[in-house]
């Protein structure tokens, strides 16, 4: 009885340890299959944004080459916008390459130097962004509303001092967690994937971080939303005057003629819902996210939210440059009919290049039938 006892404990010992065992290989296997998930995931983003920041500095530095090489392009409003993409053009190139590269190595590669410039430029090409985008919203309602007055006072000089002041401005604002403060100063922070300073430091900090939020979103957004729509009430009042081009002859039912405005508001009105919706929404998406989680950070903690949270949020402000070059550039009337013009070019060229060749054997064949016309001819003459 006693062996049967033991033989029957020893069986059950072994198979609660194979039991145990199958466990931890099951467990060891989904970890495996998590950690080769989070692999894939994490190269499809690297390549993704990679992509995304290759097609941003491209558009911006086109954007800068079509306005800066273009005599007939170099307005005023165009050179506001030429502040604009070439502080997304530093963005392309001097951040958002760094925060790929700490994102796919999950760690800081670079020097605690090179992480101060890092943070600090961040902060400064997104208050200088966010600051021309505001002036260009502010200028385009001015240039609607006053043309006269915008085309005599708004100078080139203008626009130069303009620009040198928000970048002086921006640069006062990103300077601070330079100055080595206690507790304020960039660092490298994972969830961001790149340095920034703290959001979360109370007491007299809370003011630098008030103000940051509004120089970066909050009082760009309140800008854009007013300008915009004292732009659109602007255009369809201006839209709704009676012009020599838009007077349309009818014929009454007594026979007696008529002059009717002719106006197409329903279009006119979705075009101008669309232009709004593009150029608000596209702030909104990149910026509204990101200027949320720090505002709610600044009254919680640091990690209040999570890690793939953050990260997503962070890498969405890099979607700025890519957003701001397509949408000014298609809503931009010049700009959008040059950039056709060039494409039609090189399409022409295309098909120019094999216009020759016809042409040269069409030539030859007048040629020859000239010559054997000729040759006829005065064979017949001479019998």
């Amino acid at each position: 009885m006693r062996l049967l006892a033991d033989d029957a404990k020893t069986t059950k010992i072994s198979i609660e340890t194979c039991v145990q065992a199958e466990k931890k290989n099951r467990i060891e296997n989904l970890y495996d299959h998590q950690q080769l998930e989070y692999r894939n995931m994490k190269m499809v983003a690297v390549v993704l944004f990679s992509v995304i920041d290759v097609v941003a500095a491209l558009s911006n530095f086109a954007v800068l080459c079509l306005i800066l090489t273009r005599t007939s392009m170099r307005t005023v409003s165009n050179l506001f916008l030429v502040g604009l993409t070439s502080t997304q053009l530093f963005m392309t190139a001097l951040v958002i390459p760094f925060s790929i590269v700490t994102f796919s190595q999950q760690s800081w590669q670079f020097s605690d130097g090179f992480c101060q410039f890092q943070g600090f430029l961040t902060i400064f090409l997104s208050i200088s962004s966010a600051t021309f985008i505001s002036v260009i919203s502010v200028d385009r309602f001015f240039s609607l509303a006053n043309p006269m007055s915008h085309a005599a006072n708004v100078t080139a000089r203008h626009v130069l001092f303009a620009s040198i002041f928000h970048w002086l401005h921006a640069l006062f604002w990103a300077a601070f967690p330079l100055l080595g403060l206690e507790g304020l100063k960039y660092k490298y922070v994972p969830a961001k994937s790149g340095c920034r300073f703290r959001w979360d430091l109370k007491g007299p900090y809370f003011i630098y971080y008030y103000f940051v939020a509004m120089e970066s979103f909050l009082l760009t957004f309140f800008t854009i939303c007013l300008m915009y729509f004292k732009s659109f009430q602007t255009a369809r009042k201006s839209a709704r005057q009676v012009r020599p081009g838009n007077i349309q002859i009818q014929v009454l039912q007594n026979g007696e003629f008529t002059s009717v405005a002719q106006t197409n508001n329903n279009f006119q009105s979705l075009k101008a819902n669309l232009t709004l919706t593009l150029i608000i929404g596209s702030f909104i998406i990149s910026r509204g996210p990101l200027a949320f989680f720090n505002i709610v950070t600044s009254f919680t903690s640091e990690g209040y939210f999570s890690t793939l949270t953050e990260t997503i949020v962070s890498f969405m402000l890099f979607l700025g440059p890519l957003f701001d070059a397509l949408v000014y550039v298609l809503l931009n009337r010049k700009l959008r009919k040059e950039v056709f013009l060039i494409l039609r070019k090189c399409f022409k060229k295309i098909d120019e290049e094999e216009e020759p060749k016809d042409i040269v054997d069409y030539l030859r064949t007048l040629t020859d039938n000239y010559v054997s016309k000729r040759n006829s001819s005065t064979d017949i003459e001479e019998h």
